[in-house]
């Protein structure tokens, strides 16, 4: 699958231009940043195939509402597993925002020798493209590139549209108002009532793969 870039790197922009962020600040905290949303991603994997094991076990010998509890919960481990993937690819747009090179097309097609869904082979892939851009970022565009098709391909994995999730999720960082904390190297939102009745929630259904 191919994905064209160009909105979601203008999404970014604005919003790192309405915040003040420079990709310099986003370069600073980046590793510790992606490694929080990375034991995010595993996590979400790990109650994923958690679920999906429990389900196919138990076929047939659940009643409707059981069946159906199930199902919701597996839902929202997908959309957890997005989520992640999502801000992982903000993180990794945000310090690479003055490479040299950006790409401007991705290709899932580039990733695939990742040909099932084992999470640990996944994560691993992914693992190492992002310690790669935290260290030769500067230097070198084709690690933005990985990284961003890493998670594309991941997306698709899991059966979802890596753009439309990616527009969802500028949605919601775009909603939320905050500042910027020396301390922890990231944007901090604003969580009181009055910011929390304007925040948006990424609807990661509208970027589900519908199948023929």
């Amino acid at each position: 699958m191919k994905i064209d870039l160009t909105e979601i790197y203008k999404g970014l922009a604005e919003w790192r231009a309405e915040r003040g962020i420079t990709a310099e600040s986003q370069k600073d905290g980046y590793l510790v940043n992606v490694m929080e949303e990375l034991g995010e991603l595993a996590g979400a994997l790990r109650c994923y195939e958690q679920i999906k094991e429990f389900l196919n076990k138990n076929k047939g010998g659940m009643c409707g509402y059981q069946h159906h509890k199930h199902s919701l919960m597996l839902i929202e481990a997908e959309h957890e597993i997005i989520d992640a993937l999502c801000d992982i690819s903000v993180f990794t747009i945000n310090a690479g925002a003055d490479s040299n090179y950006k790409p401007q097309t991705i290709d899932t097609n580039e990733r695939d020798e990742i040909v099932t869904q084992c999470a640990n082979y996944s994560l691993k892939n992914l693992l190492t493209d992002c310690g790669a851009f935290n260290i030769y970022s500067c230097y070198c565009g084709g690690d933005l590139n990985d990284v961003l098709t890493d998670c594309a391909k991941l997306c698709e994995i899991y059966g979802f549209d890596f753009q439309i999730a990616m527009d969802e999720t500028i949605k919601e960082i775009s909603s939320r108002t905050g500042s910027y904390d020396e301390v922890s190297k990231k944007w901090v939102k604003d969580e009181s009532d009055e910011a929390r009745a304007k925040w948006y929630q990424a609807n990661y259904e509208l970027a589900r793969i519908k199948q023929c």
